[in-house]
């Protein structure tokens, strides 16, 4: 938690998803919820990351979107598009959402069989509740505050209405970056009792290493640090597929390379993706 009143970096990416929409002449994905959902928060944003610049100056602007768009744009891009082939098997599907933030696909996605759970810190989720409400938008998430230093995420999903006996699409995006590996890797084992047919994507950085290789994440680390939300220190990849494979999980790895292919190349401004981001996709079925 920061003096700014929850995550800055939820606001961040949302942003970023934003940005995005709008800019790109074809997006894969159309965040069109974001700019509203954020519009509160438009002064504190430009306060922080664009403090004494202009805005439009050219250098500064790219540097900004360099800095910020690939990570939030790549792992929509990546979650909505697996989603969507899952949805096809599963079409009575629930997607749990782990550190929501302010993420709106649940009120952008049509679908009408599938049950959206949101979890996240409770003071963040009320300011994103209230904002829902502002915005008079349908009620298609079931809010789930879980404070994991005190509460156990299986009995709040539980108490939520939480249907283990379906088929259940998990996203856990941007919360390795903030956790210990043993941590993590305990969350993850909890959720792979939530359900037999079971699907979880999540990405993660590569410990510092000389993969960091333009320094550039460095640079990520230290913005998010003075923001009051400081990272750790990043993860051995093949620890991660070790680890997953150890709880009975099916694992897809999307290197750095594999996701500058797939979800970057092309994007507005020429996007340069990270070298030390990486994607997972682990399956239980």
């Amino acid at each position: 938690m920061t003096t700014y009143q929850g995550s800055v970096t939820a606001r961040i990416c949302a942003w970023a998803r934003a940005y995005y929409s709008k800019s790109e002449n074809q997006p894969s994905f159309n965040d069109y919820l974001a700019e509203k959902i954020i519009e509160e928060d438009r002064r504190l944003l430009l306060r922080l990351i664009l403090k004494n610049r202009r805005q439009q100056q050219g250098v500064f602007k790219k540097k900004v979107l360099d800095l910020l768009l690939p990570i939030p744009v790549s792992r929509s891009i990546f979650a909505e598009r697996e989603f969507t082939e899952f949805k096809k098997k599963n079409p009575n599907a629930q997607y749990l959402i782990l550190g929501a933030g302010l993420d709106t696909f649940a009120w952008r996605n049509e679908s009408e069989n599938i049950s959206f759970f949101e979890v996240d810190h409770p003071f963040f989720q009320n300011i994103k509740k209230q904002r829902i409400t502002n915005l008079k938008l349908e009620n298609r998430a079931i809010f789930v505050p879980v404070d994991f230093r005190t509460d156990s995420l299986l009995e709040k999903l539980e108490e939520a209405g939480f249907d283990s006996s379906r088929p259940t699409f998990v996203t856990i995006m941007g919360v390795s970056y903030y956790l210990n590996f043993e941590t993590f890797l305990s969350t993850l084992r909890d959720i792979r009792k939530l359900s037999s047919n079971l699907t979880v994507l999540f990405d993660f950085y590569e410990e510092k290493s000389l993969t960091d290789t333009d320094g550039r994440f460095e640079e990520l680390r230290n913005l998010t640090s003075k923001l009051g939300e400081p990272m750790s220190e990043g993860y051995k990849a093949k620890s991660v597929v070790k680890g997953l494979e150890e709880l009975g999980f099916n694992v897809l790895h999307l290197n750095p390379e594999q996701i500058k292919e797939q979800f970057i190349t092309g994007h507005i401004h020429n996007l340069k993706g990270y070298s030390n981001v990486h994607f997972i996709k682990a399956e239980k079925n």
